[in-house]
């Protein structure tokens, strides 16, 4: 539901505001997104491992106190290099430190949900984030109140969320001074050293075609490749991420629990089911994708599905392998991950930098380019997580 309710709206969003509102939320969320990886140092991907619920709490409260002080320091660099950034990006640039806060504590408290096991309170308050970003934008389009409503939408959903979340904690918030938290910072010291950067190089990969696009293409190809971007996501959010959550928690059970049997048998029933639930979608998009488009949300965004066509296949490869990529954080080989996002990012930008740069291809011809470095690179990313595990069995 979380995941369907904005698609559902998306058809009232697409007539609420135009193609330049969607390529600047494209391009705020790609900033945003970048700058996001960087809240509570990882730390919060650590909740769930410990034995000791005291533990537990105090990576979590590590993780609120460094989402903090790393949105503080955003508020100071951020306006310094603004000239770095995009049109798109400067008239939201000062929302981006709001969102990583807000973000950053969503994030904990969801950690911590997956640790007890809450996954019906996790799930509603994914729905009350829909919620939240459905009834907002709804408003600020029909009033046009303020400027960047999609922006504003965002954040807003993202806060509803982490306040219930917080209700539902039952941590009665007393907080636990940072002196006391030098030991879990020091145990669980590779989630940063070898978390935060990979996953920094990761996200800066997934967001290269919108950084592309905003250097060397138009704004209504942006824009339209943004309607693109907020569909696809909407089952990867649905299958993929809810999918993870529990994923990461099972896969970490059975690791520590040395039933490696078990564990393969179950890594194997998870990616055929993933590649089960995702070939119809796959196969609507490349075969429907421009006629869906048109019919759905209007007959301006058909281009948006034009794009959808030729994405199809990365779309259902990411679906695939991403949801799996809880291996190298529950078997703690966070190294092999990270040289796995060394070569995307720099394939990545390299392939869409030649394409684009050098050779000026057209949209559709990077778009095709694009899937096929996907397929190859994601591939690699399933193959390593297969034989990670098998390595472990070893051990």
């Amino acid at each position: 539901m979380a995941q369907v309710l904005p698609f559902l709206a998306t058809p009232i969003l697409t007539r609420l505001f135009t193609e330049e509102d969607f390529a600047t939320y494209t391009s705020f969320f790609a900033v945003a997104s970048i700058f996001a990886v960087g809240v509570s140092g990882k730390y919060h991907l650590a909740i769930v491992l410990p034995e000791k619920e005291v533990d537990a709490k105090k990576i979590f409260w590590l993780s609120i106190y460094l989402t903090v002080a790393y949105a503080l320091l955003l508020v100071l660099l951020l306006p310094l290099f603004q000239s770095y950034f995009s049109n798109h990006v400067k008239t939201v640039l000062y929302y981006v430190p709001l969102h990583v806060l807000f973000f950053g504590i969503w994030s904990a408290y969801i950690s911590l949900s997956i640790r007890h096991k809450t996954f019906k309170i996790n799930a509603f308050a994914k729905v009350l984030q829909s919620i939240g970003y459905i009834g907002t934008a709804v408003c600020l389009g029909l009033t046009k109140i303020f400027l960047y409503g999609l922006v504003l939408a965002k954040l807003a959903g993202t806060m509803f969320s982490f306040i219930f979340l917080a209700q539902k904690a039952n941590l009665n918030h007393e907080l636990i001074s940072p002196k006391r938290l030098g030991k879990v910072a020091r145990t669980y010291i590779d989630y940063p050293k070898y978390g935060i950067w990979p996953a920094f190089l990761n996200t800066i990969s997934l967001q290269a075609l919108v950084l592309v696009l905003n250097r060397f293409y138009n704004t209504e190809d942006l824009g339209h490749y943004g309607l693109t971007f907020m569909v696809l996501s909407a089952p990867l959010g649905l299958i993929g991420t809810s999918y993870k959550d529990v994923f990461y928690q099972r896969i970490a059970v059975l690791v520590n629990s040395k039933n490696y049997i078990d564990t393969m048998s179950f890594f194997k029933k998870s990616a055929l089911a993933l590649l089960i639930m995702g070939i119809p979608i796959c196969l609507v998009l490349y075969f429907f994708g421009p006629t869906l488009f048109s019919f759905i949300f209007g007959n301006q965004w058909g281009r948006s599905g034009e794009f959808a066509s030729i994405l199809s296949l990365s779309f259902l490869v990411k679906l695939v392998v991403s949801p799996l990529s809880s291996i190298f954080n529950a078997t703690n080989t966070l190294k092999i991950a990270s040289k796995w996002q060394a070569l995307y990012f720099l394939s990545t930008f390299t392939t869409l930098g030649i394409c684009s740069y050098v050779l000026e291809l057209d949209i559709e011809d990077l778009l095709l380019v694009y899937v096929i470095h996907e397929c190859i690179l994601y591939g690699l990313y399933l193959l390593l997580q297969y034989r990670t595990l098998k390595s472990f069995k070893g051990k």
